[in-house]
């Protein structure tokens, strides 16, 4: 395999919306890359050389090399042949030479176009997706698959039209990164693993401490924990038979150690402040309805929750909205809150913290990437 020289070298990598300071402490804090923007969805950063640890950031969608930007793209239909001429004058050939130091593939192998893009436009994704594979043939050669079936496709293009730019890059992985091959067993409304991610890096994570998620559905949050931080002890339950079959067959597929029960959410079986985290995705009530004790509200949840937490224990929910009051009738305070857009809908991420805890930092500065994280919080609200 031809390896294009160790220099330093661009990327971007997607994350889902609300969540890119998570994506960028973990990109800093594992990769010791440095980062340069954070857009829309988007995390630019750039590396010294060539790094395998790439392919297993656990926050983002997908990573790639960054190939340039494409201007001045407007809504009209004009502007497809104006990207195509632009996207001929980016340097996809240098690209495709750094991706040899990922995997073998070739200039004329069978590729598709991915586009997707902000605000309204006079022509959809698949027609920018269709305007940029003209460059990427013209430039290198190979044959554009279509939308329809993009199984053949070795090698994948990504761009994403902002209000004013539109970056271009090339997938780095032969599949995009957040799928993940322990998924066999995924009910309806699973939580997206780059999301049950976030979510465990937000938690701070620490060795041998026990983390609890009493909805754990497909058992995605412990699943993720886990990989972040192998000494952690996940406790793993679900009102469904079911749902802890699968997350026991999910577990085993990604070849972690977690333990299981059968139990419900608003009724926990364990003592007064046994439990160092809790990590949990409550249903919804829409594709997930939710049962037990929980079957006509939430408080229940929290108030199992206030009991079971240790007092410097931390708590992170995602639910569609959190009522305060509800939480301090219950014994929890709110540290921490950010909306994601998930599912094509907005949710409310919240860290809740104990009422006697002795520290209300809205994050743990000693748990897995504290420091990157607290730092990347700091920049978000800063904005």
């Amino acid at each position: 395999m031809s390896v294009a020289p160790h220099s330093s070298t661009a990327y971007f990598a997607r994350a889902n919306r609300g969540l890119e300071w998570v994506a960028a402490a973990e990109i800093s804090g594992r990769l010791g890359a440095s980062v340069t923007a954070i857009r829309h969805r988007l995390i630019h950063f750039e590396l010294p050389s060539p790094d395998p640890a790439l392919l297993d950031l656990r926050t983002v969608d997908d990573v790639f090399i960054s190939c340039g930007t494409v201007t001045d793209i407007d809504h009209t239909r004009a502007s497809l042949p104006l990207l195509t001429d632009k996207a001929l004058s980016l340097d996809l050939a240098g690209a495709m030479a750094r991706l040899a130091n990922f995997r073998a593939v070739g200039s004329a192998d069978p590729f598709d176009a991915v586009a997707s893009f902000l605000g309204r436009r006079n022509y959809n994704r698949f027609e920018i997706e269709e305007a940029l594979g003209r460059a990427v043939a013209r430039q290198l050669g190979g044959e554009q698959q279509s939308h329809r079936d993009r199984s053949r496709a070795q090698i994948s293009w990504r761009i994403h039209l902002g209000e004013n730019e539109a970056p271009v890059g090339l997938r780095i992985a032969p599949v995009p990164l957040h799928r993940r091959s322990y998924k066999g067993a995924a009910p309806p409304g699973t939580l997206h693993p780059p999301v049950a991610a976030a979510m465990a890096l937000i938690a701070g994570l620490r060795p041998y401490g026990l983390l609890l998620d009493p909805c754990c559905g497909a058992g995605t949050i412990g699943i993720e924990a886990a990989g972040l931080q192998p000494e952690l002890h996940p406790l793993l339950s679900d009102l469904r038979p079911r749902a802890v079959r699968m997350t026991r067959d999910n577990a085993r597929a990604a070849a972690r150690s977690i333990h299981l029960a059968v139990g419900d959410a608003g009724q926990l079986s364990l003592g007064h402040r046994a439990v160092d985290r809790i990590v949990c995705n409550p249903p919804w009530d829409r594709t997930v309805e939710a049962g037990g004790f929980l079957r006509h509200a939430t408080a229940p949840l929290w108030r199992e929750a206030a009991r079971v937490l240790h007092s410097e224990g931390r708590a992170v929910i995602l639910c569609e909205e959190v009522a305060p009051s509800q939480l301090t009738r219950s014994g929890l305070n709110i540290a921490l809150s950010c909306r994601i857009r998930l599912l094509g809908r907005w949710a409310n991420l919240s860290v809740l913290l104990p009422e006697s805890h002795d520290d209300p930092a809205a994050l743990d500065p000693y748990g897995l990437l504290g420091a990157e994280l607290l730092t990347a919080w700091k920049a978000r609200t800063a904005q």
